[in-house]
């Protein structure tokens, strides 16, 4: 008999653990959700997708400057039909049946030259005229061709500039993938705080139906001994359902709150045992204003946006006033060239072929129009030098009022606490004394809705510092209470 209960309460203990394991696992903390699965949802996912084809373009950008080789091949270009031609003797025309088909194949290098903003390339062809009426093939090969071809001015200028854009740019992406997925979180977490908001107000719902039952049967029993009038029971009876009321509205809430949070996750286990956890605040108690400006400032993603925007202004107008300058092109080609009947004699003894190509671009007068546009650019640029002090004088009086409704915040909340706890133990003290007749129903109520305004701003307040706090991380890009940098969290460095 003694081995059986043994084997019973060893039954009762394996449950039990087994059911306390359960509930650990199915726990919703604020650190989860926001440090965890927010960053395996699909607007995470997105976001990564997105930075991924950034690193790509910046790769192919790169791989732009490096030798690209082509080989094209046409073979067939078949025709049969009168052309009209024209004599080179006596420049008389007729009509000559052309009955033909060409094959073309070509081999390029080419390479950009940067620092010159020209393009080197090296070509190879070779072209086949079959024609069908003489039933004779020719060929005409290319065996080798250089070509060099750049702007006469200002090439070097854009190609730096270009460059200063595209590191500026690539540089940003990282920034501005940590400021992305910081977003991500600060959705989260206030689909958290919303579902905590449900949470605690349907848990004190159900202790306040708990007590206000308890009320109805002790008003009940002073209604029956003549200490209670049918109004006052009748108060107590409305303040029951009110509790009632505010429990299935809450209920409902948080059901469809949790179904939110869930669809932010992009998770897809059951609802039923799951467990919102209440939060620790682990925030810092205060956050110094010359610490944000310093991480701001170097982390930032506005900051290089704004510098990339300065730079494409002067790109822009540097480009303006080259079009209303004297300029040019120049291209150069050397080559190797034979024509033949037979294929082997196409590559035998070559001719040298040379080119020089240069173009000048002198405007003389055109009624002011260049004047009027490298104006119009003058003022673009100006216009913007402008834009970009004012959102930086913008942003940076946005920090300084983060800063301090982040430190303000943080006292009200305290406070806040601490008078949600006062209410609740105020609500309680007045039941216990209400079954003694001690206190009237005016004063349970109005210590009831005491307890539900505390509520309220308790939930406030934790709200706002923890959405301040989340903004400021999102701004530095720095972690204040871990005291690391966001490129070093999300593994970017």
């Amino acid at each position: 008999m003694r081995k059986i209960v043994i084997n019973n309460v060893g039954l009762v203990f394996v449950l039990l653990f087994v059911v306390t394991g359960l509930k650990a696992q199915s726990q919703v903390t604020l650190e989860k959700v926001v440090n965890e699965w927010s960053f395996h949802s699909p607007s995470a996912e997105k976001i990564r997708l997105a930075y991924d084809n950034i690193a790509l373009a910046h790769e192919n950008y790169l791989k732009g400057f490096l030798p690209s080789i082509a080989f094209n091949i046409n073979p067939v270009s078949f025709n049969h039909s009168l052309r009209l031609m024209q004599s080179p003797t006596d420049g008389s025309y007729s009509y000559v049946n052309d009955y033909s088909n060409t094959s073309n194949a070509g081999l390029s290098i080419q390479q950009k030259v940067g620092i010159t903003g020209g393009v080197f390339s090296v070509n190879s062809n070779l072209s086949v005229l079959t024609e069908f009426s003489t039933r004779r093939n020719s060929f005409n090969a290319t065996p080798l061709s250089l070509s060099y071809s750049q702007q006469l001015l200002g090439g070097y200028y854009l190609y730096k500039k270009l460059k200063k854009i595209e590191q500026t740019k690539t540089l940003n992406a990282a920034r501005q993938y940590c400021s992305d997925m910081a977003d991500i979180q600060i959705k989260a977490l206030n689909a958290f705080l919303n579902l905590f908001m449900a949470d605690i107000t349907r848990k004190l719902a159900m202790r306040n139906i708990a007590i206000s039952d308890t009320l109805l049967m002790a008003g009940k029993a002073l209604l029956n001994n003549g200490h209670f009038t049918e109004y006052e029971f009748k108060q107590v009876e409305l303040q029951a359902n009110n509790n009632r009321y505010v429990y299935e509205t809450s209920q409902k809430d948080y059901q469809l709150l949790f179904r939110e949070l869930w669809a932010l996750l992009g998770k897809k286990e059951p609802l039923d045992s799951l467990d919102v956890v209440v939060p620790d605040f682990s925030l810092p108690l205060t956050i110094d204003y010359e610490a944000v400006v310093k991480y701001a400032q170097k982390n930032n993603p506005f900051a290089l946006s704004q510098e990339a925007r300065r730079l494409e202004a002067e790109q822009t107008l540097y480009s303006a006033k080259l079009a209303n300058r004297f300029n040019g092109n120049i291209s150069v080609s050397y080559g190797l060239n034979q024509y033949a009947e037979h294929f082997s004699d196409a590559y035998r003894k070559p001719d040298y072929s040379q080119g020089v190509m240069i173009g000048f671009q002198i405007p003389v007068f055109q009624w002011g129009i260049n004047r009027n546009k490298l104006q119009m650019a003058k003022n673009n640029y100006r216009n913007t030098m402008l834009e970009l002090e004012e959102q930086e004088t913008s942003y940076a009086n946005d920090l300084l009022d983060k800063v301090d409704s982040y430190n303000y915040g943080v006292k009200l909340y305290f406070l806040s606490n601490r008078s949600y706890q006062l209410a609740q133990e105020q609500y309680q003290i007045l039941s216990a004394k209400f079954k003694y007749g001690k206190v009237s129903i005016y004063e349970i109520t109005s210590a009831q809705k005491d307890l539900y305004e505390a509520l309220k701003k308790y939930y406030s307040t934790m709200q706002t510092v923890w959405n301040q706090y989340f903004m400021l991380r999102k701004m530095t890009l720095y972690d204040f209470i871990h005291q690391s940098e966001l490129m070093h969290m999300f593994h970017l460095q």
